[in-house]
């Protein structure tokens, strides 16, 4: 039978071998895009304080009332997206790549690749939900006494801190 009897094309499926694979590989690159887009939009969060204020005369005080000389710092926390989480991203992708082509049968390939969509997911998943708890978790008020530390939840987000004088405004 020529083209010209049968002007139909065959479908992908019945024309090209492994094409459920494809289809798979596919899938899990939508899903590492989407998931590397919604990250960053998801781990946006800041915080800040600023102890004491200014006094009806426009001098400074602390945050027990008492007058001081000089502005005290204000201290603004941002927390931010780190890039490890998008080179783990990469890596589960790259990984599941080169296992899929040593894979022994179409199967295992397809179980591969499932599992790697999942990984990629739990990535982001865990990466968000481990850095807003912690980001939360910081109690602000401990700056006021003067020493403080922040730790960050190095390596799923960045928490970057600034300090500056307290304005009249």
């Amino acid at each position: 039978m020529s083209l010209a009897q049968n002007p139909l094309p065959p479908t992908a499926v019945a024309g090209l071998a492994g094409v459920a694979v494809i289809g798979r590989i596919r899938r899990v690159l939508i899903l590492a895009v989407i998931a590397a887009m919604i990250y960053p939009t998801l781990m946006v969060a800041s915080s800040g304080f600023c102890p004491g204020g200014v006094d009806g005369n426009g001098g400074f005080i602390d945050a027990s009332g008492r007058p001081v000389d000089e502005p005290l710092p204000c201290i603004q926390m941002t927390l931010g997206p780190s890039p490890l989480v998008y080179v783990g991203i990469a890596l589960i992708v790259l990984l599941a790549l080169g296992r899929v082509m040593r894979a022994s049968d179409e199967a295992t390939a397809l179980r591969t690749l499932d599992r790697e969509a999942i990984g990629v997911a739990a990535l982001v998943s865990v990466a968000v939900v481990v850095s807003v708890v912690w980001f939360r978790m910081i109690p602000l008020d401990q700056f006021s006494s003067g020493s403080w530390s922040v730790f960050s939840p190095f390596p799923f987000g960045v928490i970057s801190v600034d300090v500056t004088p307290m304005t009249e405004s």
